[in-house]
């Protein structure tokens, strides 16, 4: 009996180390993602395209995006706002609009510099591998 009360605490206090720990490497995520960070890219997300952004993403889970997109010489300006935020290591981002999910996986290549690859976005486009890296502007 003792053994077993022994093994059920050990399990339990394993299982909440984790818990936390995880909820820990989240925490630590968001606050790296927090701040004003600027991308481009031509011909990675539809071809033909480049996109130019400023995206600031808040503590409180929102954000803005405003982006530049240019296709044969023509120039469309973008405003996106939505909810974000780090789950398991995963970065989501919610669309106002569309209430749709894009999915990503992150990767802090130091301080000031971040790579999204996509796991899911809405709507697929072109490229099934795409992926950013954004610049801390802050």
């Amino acid at each position: 009996m003792k053994t077993k009360l022994s093994l059920l605490i050990l399990t339990s206090f394993l299982l909440f180390s984790y818990a936390t720990t995880k909820s820990t490497d989240d925490d630590k995520l968001k606050s790296k993602l927090i701040g004003t960070w600027s991308g481009s890219e031509e011909d990675n997300q539809i071809r033909g395209v480049t996109k130019y952004w400023i995206q600031k993403r808040d503590k409180n889970g929102t954000y803005i995006l405003m982006y530049t997109a240019i296709e044969n010489c023509e120039v469309e300006n973008f405003v996106e706002k939505g909810k974000w935020w780090v789950k398991d290591g995963i970065f989501y981002e919610k669309y106002e609009g569309n209430g749709e999910l894009d999915v990503y996986t992150v990767e802090m290549v130091d301080d000031n510099n971040v790579k999204f690859k996509a796991k899911k976005l809405s709507p697929e486009f072109d490229n099934k591998e795409y992926e950013f890296t954004e610049i801390r502007q802050e």
